[in-house]
């Protein structure tokens, strides 16, 4: 029987063993100790970007009214750090409208008439895909007229109240000229009814948010999916299968080309079993946009079986391609805006999110069967999600033939 000294000394010697193994894997030991507070910076910035105080979104303004106080807030609103104001060219609402559809801004503003005027001067446009940008702008544009034209309020008012009153006085309009010079220095928080909503489009609410988690989700899984079928490669390696492939005629060029195409199927199977519960349970328009569908889930599934191959072909152990590909998972879908849409991170991160496949398969679903478009932004992405898978399998096949010399 052992005794509880020969059990200690026991596991002692592991956690040696162990611990020597981990000290002269190098690239584990960065993998296992550098990374962990390297993914906790990325999504630190990603959530806490997220908080309705720190978003700046995208608002496209067409300053239809151009009075002098319209003027005043567009180039307020232009100058102002809380919000990425952008007037389109030509300043009409149909240009707004199709900013938005076409996601190329977060909300619309439309000023259809001067601030002081009685009514509602100013229209939001929304996309219901991103549902919360409505309110956001809304607020944002609130703080600019508060802060750039406190006296548009008052003016307001006064305008409502004069005919019920019979006309003001000269003292009165004094008096209201410097009621209006004190609120530039105190504004207020109140909208007073300056807005109007209105949707870029009559579609079925909640579809474009269906669109773009069934999107997210489809490339996150198939990621996770061809990420454990591409460690075979080390399995491979490990039991020696490996060494009798390359000592044949052709190596491991088709061992590589072979998970290739499994994987991409395997991905196309994911997706179909994704929208087809998107399609059944939510009205997603799959079947109707069914051409593009399927080059763009062939792209993505490529891409991601591609990518997969060739980050565990460089790696030389399976703690290392295990680590390697857990960390790229994370980090991709973070900030491709499978985790949390993208529109409500910093624009820094916004930006670094084009290098992660993630944000083009969810833009182009998007415009697929959301907006109804197939132009050149789905080409593009097609062409890019193409690219990565391709590059990731021409690493996988040099990986393959320096093994074999």
């Amino acid at each position: 029987m052992i005794s509880l000294g020969q059990r200690i000394a026991m596991a002692v010697a592991m956690t040696r063993v162990m611990a020597l193994e981990l000290v002269r894997d190098r690239a584990a030991l960065v993998m296992t100790f550098l990374l962990p507070p390297l993914v906790f910076l990325i999504f630190s910035s990603v959530f806490a970007g997220a908080t309705g105080d720190a978003i700046q979104l995208k608002l496209a303004v067409a300053d239809v009214a151009r009075t002098p106080d319209s003027i005043r807030l567009a180039q307020a609103l232009a100058k102002s750090p809380e919000v990425r104001a952008e007037q389109v060219a030509p300043a009409t609402a149909d240009a707004v409208r199709e900013r938005v559809k076409s996601g190329r801004a977060d909300a619309g503003l439309i000023i259809r008439a001067d601030p002081a005027d009685s009514g509602k001067p100013f229209v939001i446009v929304a996309d219901p895909a991103r549902a919360v940008a409505a309110p956001l702008a809304q607020a944002r544009v609130q703080q600019v007229l508060s802060s750039a034209l406190p006296d548009v309020a008052l003016r307001r008012t006064v305008a409502k109240l004069e005919p019920a009153l019979g006309g003001l006085s000269e003292e009165q309009a004094e008096n209201a000229d410097s009621a209006a010079a004190f609120l530039r220095t105190s504004p207020p928080k109140t909208d007073d009814g300056f807005f109007d909503r209105q949707d870029v489009r009559d579609a079925r609410t909640g579809g474009g948010v269906i669109a773009y988690y069934a999107g997210a989700v489809m490339i996150l899984f198939a990621l996770f999916s061809a990420m454990q079928g591409a460690l075979g490669l080390m399995e491979e390696r490990r039991t020696g299968v490996a060494d009798r492939l390359l000592a044949g005629v052709a190596g491991m060029g088709p061992v590589v080309s072979g998970k290739f195409v499994f994987l991409t199927g395997q991905g196309l199977v994911q997706a179909v079993a994704v929208f087809a519960t998107a399609q059944a349970v939510y009205g997603v328009a799959v079947l109707g946009h069914l051409g593009p569908w399927l080059v763009t889930t062939l792209a993505a599934a490529g891409c991601a079986a591609g990518l997969a191959l060739g980050l565990v072909s460089v790696c030389r152990t399976r703690e290392q391609a295990q680590m390697l590909s857990t960390f790229v998972i994370l980090v991709l879908a973070a900030i491709g805006g499978s985790m949390a849409p993208r529109f409500l991170m910093p624009p820094w991160l916004q930006g670094l999110g084009w290098f992660t496949p993630h944000a083009w398969v969810i833009e182009a679903y998007q415009d697929i069967l959301w907006r109804d478009v197939a132009g050149l932004a789905v080409y593009k992405a097609w062409g890019v999600l193409a690219a990565i898978g391709l590059a990731g399998l021409a690493v996988a096949h040099v990986q393959a033939r320096r093994l074999r010399r």
